[in-house]
Formats: structure tokens, C-alpha cells, sequence
């Protein structure tokens, strides 16, 4: 099965290169019926250029046991994915001058170990040396409603290196600049999301819901699946990866039509003016190859090109969401089955939507 759709792919990779967008378009959403037919993909996928949208489809099934098919509308776990929407926030309080991104930990809160030398640059380009919160001793979500809430937790974990050394991806980064957020604005930061960019974009189908609180007959969401060996795919329960809340380091529900408006909102300009668009989306810090941290969002260097993102994985949903300044095209894909390697599928269609790229 494998093996067809792998030369299927290859045929389709080969044909492209002497069609125009629209057949390369149409290949993609082939390629992805074939997937989904043959089990392998279930999701919803959005492409767009400058001219609008190209793709906006879903495949499979947002709910296996009742035969419920995804849509663009669907809403997905975006886990990590959803740190963007931290690091806009935090751009936009700037812009706004309620912060500076030099100002310190400890001129909002108390009790870290380094905060007067901690940064909120820092902590935006995971060069602070904050640990990841689940690291801390009796780490639990009991109880927890906002980023607030976690700070206990976070207040208790040693500095990982000393401030602005090293850079190192942390949810612990993104958990205290939400509760920044919070000391700022008087609000829980999912309220605040909700005013700042939710409201006034008609983000209608983002929220923070926490998988728990979804009940067995809830609509409009895609069930996570992982695959087993022996049972095919496996549900995943409401207490998925330790009953995880959704906050400031990832988790918000959201569609791929509601993430292309945000993302559009955010380069286009309507959110943050060209300066502060350029500080939030420059190369500061780097921890993995190709790849630096602006302002949360991740720019990736590949053959031709770059793209200005982030993923998210988690056991039953991952998220890929990236924007090509140079094509000015966004490819954002969400799926609700464990086992989908986003970074390999994101890539194909790359070659195939770019393959001047992939030439020179």
C-alpha cells in the first residue's frame, strides 16, 4: 500500500514540473484523496498565493466511529503550532508600548532564579535559559486555568544555562510570557486572545478548550488517532499527554481557514506595522540546522527559499503552518492522525509548488 502511494507520488512529481499552478494544485489535492483513501492521510490542508485561495479541503474523517469527514472548518490541536499566536501578542503589546522587549522578568514577576538578567527578548528567542514547566517536581494541570496558575512551577526549576548564553526550545518561555501577558492586561490570556485577535478577525473556530471538557457528542472537532500495530487506529482518550491545557505554549484548537486569516492579518500588516512585523519575524537565535527563532515564529532556510512558521505535534494531531515570503504562498496543514509525518508531506509539496526552486 505504501509502496503505491510513494510511486504514485513520484508519477505526480514528475508531471508537475511541465504543468502550470493550477494542474500542480490539483496534484496536491490528488495525492491527498489517494492518502485518505487509502488511510494514510485525514485532515484539512489550505493552500494560497497572493491571488487568494488555491486549496481549502479536508480529508478523512474528523470522527472515525461516526463517519464524521473533516472540513476547512475543522477544528485541530494545534499544539505547539499555536505559539505563534504568544509571540504576535507579545509584538503587538510593543507596538503598542505597554512593553519593551528588553525589559526584565523581574520588572513583571517575582521569585525566578535569574529574572532581573532575563529578558523578554529572551524569552522570546529561547536563549532565557527557562526550563520546560512539565520538568518541575509534582508538576500537575490540576487546577490549573490560566498562565498565571503555572508560575509556581516555573518559579521552582534551576535556570538550564545562564540568561543569553545558548538557545534551547522551551515551553517554559512561552508559559511566563503568557502570564506577562496576563500581569499586563488584567485578563486570563485566553480572554485576551480572544479580544486582541479572535473578535475582531472572526477566528470562529479558534479556541482554548481543553480536550477533557469536550463531551463524546461535540461536533466540529477532530478527534486525534493514533496508530497501532494490531488495532489499526486507536483513539486518543480526553486525558491525551497528561491532560494537557490549552495556554501561551501551545494547544489552542483552530481550522486552516481561520489560520490562513491570522496568518494573512499578520503579513499583510493589519496587526503590527513594518517595523515591528521585521523585529518579530527576524533571525536572532538558532538551535537546529537551517532554522532561527524570530519572535516565537521559526524561519526555515531551504533550497531557494525560506519559509516563516511553526509546527506542532502532539500524540494524536500535528500542525504545519508556514508562510514563503519569496512565493508569497502559505501552506498550512493539519492532521488528527498520529503517524502523518507533516515534515515530509510540507516538503513534497514544496517541490512541487516551487520546483524553480528546487532547479536553480
Amino acid at each position: 500500500m505504501k509502496q503505491k502511494i510513494v510511486i504514485t507520488l513520484i508519477a505526480v512529481l514528475m508531471a508537475v514540473h511541465v504543468n502550470g499552478q493550477p494542474e500542480r494544485v490539483a496534484s496536491i489535492d490528488c495525492i491527498l484523496t489517494e492518502m485518505a483513501r487509502q488511510d494514510q492521510f485525514s485532515g484539512a490542508v489550505l493552500i494560497a498565493d497572493r491571488s487568494g485561495v488555491l486549496l481549502s479541503k479536508g480529508y478523512g474523517y474528523s470522527d472515525r466511529e461516526h463517519r464524521i469527514k473533516n472540513t476547512p472548518d475543522t477544528k485541530f490541536s494545534l499544539s505547539s503550532g499555536s505559539k505563534i499566536i504568544t509571540g504576535t501578542a507579545i509584538a503587538c503589546l510593543a507596538q503598542e508600548g505597554k512593553l519593551k522587549v528588553t525589559d526584565t522578568l523581574g520588572q513583571y514577576l517575582k521569585g525566578f532564579a535569574g529574572g532581573d538578567k532575563i529578558t523578554i527578548h529572551q524569552m522570546l528567542t529561547h536563549s532565557a535559559g527557562l526550563d520546560d514547566f512539565f520538568k518541575a517536581k509534582n508538576f500537575s494541570y490540576e487546577g490549573v486555568k490560566n498562565c498565571t496558575d503555572m508560575l509556581p512551577f516555573m518559579r521552582g526549576l534551576p535556570l538550564v544555562y545562564t540568561p543569553g548564553d545558548s538557545c534551547l526550545y522551551s515551553t517554559g518561555d512561552c508559559i511566563v510570557l503568557g502570564a506577562i501577558i496576563e500581569k499586563i492586561t488584567g485578563m486570563s490570556f485566553q480572554d485576551y486572545i480572544r479580544k486582541r485577535f479572535v473578535e475582531p478577525l472572526r477566528l470562529v473556530n479558534t479556541n482554548f478548550t481543553a480536550y477533557g471538557e469536550l463531551d463524546e457528542g461535540q461536533r466540529g472537532y477532530a478527534i486525534g488517532y493514533r496508530k497501532t500495530d494490531t488495532a489499526g487506529y486507536k483513539r486518543i482518550p480526553y486525558n491525551y499527554d497528561n491532560g494537557a491545557i490549552p495556554l501561551s505554549a501551545g494547544g489552542a484548537w483552530s481550522s486552516v481557514t481561520d489560520l490562513y486569516r491570522f496568518d494573512k492579518a499578520v503579513f499583510s500588516g493589519e496587526i503590527l506595522n513594518k517595523e515591528y512585523l521585521a523585529q518579530m519575524t527576524a533571525r536572532y537565535t538558532s538551535q537546529w540546522e537551517h532554522t532561527h527563532f524570530g519572535y516565537i515564529w521559526i524561519t526555515t532556510d531551504k533550497q531557494g527559499y525560506y519559509s516563516i512558521g511553526h509546527a506542532g505535534d502532539s500524540s494524536g494531531w500535528h500542525a504545519m503552518n508556514d508562510y514563503y515570503p519569496k512565493q508569497q504562498y502559505t501552506i498550512i496543514i493539519l492532521t488528527n492522525l498520529g503517524s502523518v509525518d507533516l515534515y515530509d508531506l510540507s516538503k513534497r509539496f514544496e517541490e512541487m509548488l516551487f520546483p524553480v526552486s528546487f532547479t536553480n
